[in-house]
């Protein structure tokens, strides 16, 4: 029996070991860094920690449906080059930290993107119950939006370079990730549906205001070789998913070894295999004027921790600010490291079938 307990007191030690160790090493993790979060209880809490961030006064705000990455991807660089702030709203109804933070602001106008069936009638009486005035664009089907944006910022400033992102929910985080560099530069950003029509008015645009440069954003063999042909100086930025095409992005356009900081956001929870959760990608859309400030990228990882290749990068790139967007950066942990699972898990039980044996040998002498 004493053996029996010698083996429960071993573990009992072992755990609690592990549990104080964890603690060091949880202080430990990240210490050399400053950490800035930008993280809310909800994406829209996210967004206004963003907000206050970048913005003290705005007498104008523009506001997209949450669910419509489509068409937040192009008017992100039209609203940073007008300084204004968007905020991302339900079809049906603006939450109230909306409200308090536009408040906060002193909006006084804002402009609905998209028609009817994107945000609704009753989001026009909301506002007018609390004295907003309003006005809409339309143009938000397909390519349209993205031509209209475009569009408005070349009559703004001269636009010289475009760059398209393909419209499969697979796609847009990409675009996304273009977003900082996109606002710095004065870059429209077209989501397309890679059909012809869509290509034929890129084409016109791009041909009628001297477009010197095309930037295809995307994941490998999304876009048609015609694309190439007929749209001027084209370079391609693509990988296997979202999370190579973000490595590419970082790597092209943030070679500057005086940029100290990263803005950090999960790259979208994906959901039956199929379908991108909008959530985290709401949460990185809020923070890409605050990356474009700093002349910053803004980096996906796949989970709460760094694995070891996104702690390479970190390293490598010599950042010394990481901004959390959306959720904490947590320590990783031996145990939970894929790599190790299969290992781990035998290991444990190798450990727990030998103290049976132990105890079951003691039990019959």
């Amino acid at each position: 029996m004493k053996k029996y307990l010698k083996y429960i007191l071993l573990i009992i030690i072992l755990g609690l070991a592990y549990k104080v160790g964890a603690k060091v090493l949880d202080k430990i993790y990240l210490s050399k860094y400053d950490i800035i979060d930008y993280t809310g209880e909800t994406r829209y809490t996210t967004v206004n920690k963003s907000i206050k961030k970048k913005f003290k006064k705005a007498d104008t705000a523009i506001l997209v449906n949450t669910d419509y990455l489509q068409q937040a991807i192009p008017i992100a660089p039209y609203a940073y080059s007008k300084n204004l702030p968007v905020f991302y709203i339900e079809k049906n109804r603006i939450l109230p930290p909306t409200y308090d933070e536009m408040k906060r602001l002193g909006v006084k106008k804002v402009i609905l993107i998209g028609g009817v069936n994107y945000i609704s009638n009753a989001v026009e009486r909301s506002l007018d119950r609390y004295g907003y005035k309003y006005s809409r664009v339309i143009d938000s089907k397909g390519i349209n939006l993205s031509l209209n944006i475009a569009e408005r910022m070349n009559k703004d400033k001269k636009v010289k370079e475009i760059a398209i992102v393909s419209d499969d929910e697979m796609d847009l985080p990409n675009g996304i990730s273009f977003i900082p560099f996109a606002d710095v530069n004065n870059i429209p950003i077209f989501v397309t549906r890679n059909k012809e029509k869509d290509i034929i008015k890129i084409e016109e645009f791009a041909k009628n205001n001297n477009i010197k440069k095309t930037y295809l954003i995307g994941n490998d063999n999304y876009y048609t070789s015609n694309m190439e042909k007929v749209l001027p100086n084209v370079e391609r930025i693509s990988g296997k998913d979202r999370y190579d095409v973000n490595k590419m992005i970082m790597n092209r356009f943030y070679k500057d070894k005086n940029i100290n900081k990263v803005f950090i956001s999960k790259g979208g929870e994906l959901m039956h295999k199929r379908h991108i959760a909008v959530g985290q990608l709401i949460n990185a859309l809020s923070v890409t004027p605050l990356a474009a400030d700093s002349n910053a990228p803004l980096m996906y990882i796949k989970e709460s921790y760094f694995s070891s290749d996104e702690a390479k990068i970190i390293k490598e790139k010599g950042y010394k600010e990481i901004n959390e967007v959306g959720f904490k950066i947590e320590r990783r942990n031996f145990f939970n490291v894929e790599r190790f699972k299969t290992f781990s898990t035998l290991l444990l039980v190798l450990i727990a079938l030998l103290m049976a044996v132990r105890v079951y040998r003691y039990q019959i002498r």
